[in-house]
This record gives C-alpha cells, structure tokens and sequence, in this order.
C-alpha cells in the first residue's frame, strides 16, 4: 500500500545535525551491488567511488532521527551526467523512511542506532543494527583539523536516484562546517548488506564531518535527458 500525505511532513524539510562519512576507491571486480537499469556503475581507472556514512538529524530538523547510508558512483546510461546513487540506505523513524521512499526514491530501511558524539578519545562513534539484531555497522572517527570557515555545496548535489520509473536528482542547499577526520575505522561484518559494497576490511582515503549541517531538501526533481 502506497504511503499517505499525512504519513510524513511534507516536502520541503529542512534538515540539521551532524553528518560523519568516509570515501572508498574500490576495484569494481570487489562490487557486488545491483543497481536500477538507468545506471551503470562509474570507475576510475578500474575502482568505483563509495561514500558510506553515518547522519545524526537533529533538534531544528523536521524529523529527528539516525540514519546509516551507503553510495556508489553511477553514470546515466546514454547520457554524461554522473552522480552518487544511495544503495543502501537504513533509518530509526517510520515517517522518515515513507517519506525518503515517496519523495526522494531513497531505499530507506528501518534499524536501531547507538551514537555516541563525542566518547573521549575520538570525535564519534556508531552503530547500526537491523530489526532482528544483525550488525550492519559500526564506525569510530577521529578529528584530524577543523576547517574555519562555512562551505555550501551547489545547489543541486550529485545525488541520483531512481523514483517512479525516472531519474531524479535533489536540487537542495547543504551548509556546513568541515571537520577533516583521521583514523576511520569501520566494522562492517561480510553478513551485512553493506558488504557488497567491497569495503570490508579496507580503510577510507578520506573522512569528513559535516558539522553542524543546515540542508534545505524540496522534493526531487526529474532529470531532464542529457546529449550522449
């Protein structure tokens, strides 16, 4: 059964809190993930960019809740526009899962969450765990350099995903204060779906914090056709 209006705040959301991620360069022969026909993956001389994070939404937001994600780079077929595309994506609130389901085409699952902000010697640490218990992961950062200053990433960011049979992408506003991060250490156990994402046992090239992100997210828009 589709999802109703009243099952979700209305678009647009505005989002703040705390947003932890890491990027991988991974050999495309690691990656197991099934993407929609629209996409093909994109490498760089044989490995795929994968950005997985954890996003505490907080006091300010529409909704607040805990959200773990994992993303892959793709390439429209027949087209040049390239982008990120969530795979996999898991949430601690109902309404924020119908809501990333109907407006965003986000893949979101329900799952439980422990974060911890700041537990002594590191600058975060989480975990996720689905229904039935299973570990999905767990990630400790620790801060390297804060940057002094507020970025703004465009307008529209490059995220692309699939809704209602059409590409879309999010032509939102996301400020924030960066916080470099050293010392990534994910858990990622091979049972979880994120283990098709070839990270397991690998370290990230690069951690960022989003400190203190302010996102403005209207409802996805479609993709206008690009020349091949």
């Amino acid at each position: 059964m589709d999802p109703m209006p009243d099952d979700f705040p209305p678009a647009p959301w505005r989002l703040q809190g705390q947003m932890h991620l890491s990027a991988w360069w991974v050999p495309r022969q690691r990656l197991q993930v099934s993407l929609e026909p629209a996409f093909e993956l994109l490498t760089v001389a044989g490995r795929a960019c994968v950005v997985t994070g954890f996003v505490d939404y907080q006091a300010g937001s529409v909704l607040t809740y805990r959200e773990l994600f994992g993303a892959v780079s793709v390439r429209v077929r027949g087209s040049r526009r390239r982008g990120m595309s969530v795979v996999r994506m898991w949430v601690d609130s109902r309404p924020s899962l119908l809501a990333g389901r109907a407006l965003w085409g986000m893949p979101k699952e329900l799952a439980r969450f422990s974060f911890d902000p700041a537990p002594g010697d590191a600058a975060f640490a989480g975990a996720g765990w689905d229904p039935d218990g299973g570990e999905l992961a767990s990630a400790r950062f620790q801060a390297l350099a804060s940057i002094g200053w507020r970025a703004r990433l465009p307008r529209t960011l490059p995220i692309l995903q699939v809704l209602h049979g059409r590409v879309h992408t999010l032509p939102s506003h996301l400020r924030f204060s960066p916080t470099l991060l050293r010392a990534a250490e994910w858990i990622i156990p091979a049972s979880s779906p994120l283990a098709a994402l070839g990270v397991v046992g690998r370290r990230p090239w690069l951690s960022v914090q989003a400190r203190d992100f302010d996102w403005e997210l209207p409802e996805a828009v479609p993709l206008e056709p690009a020349g091949p």
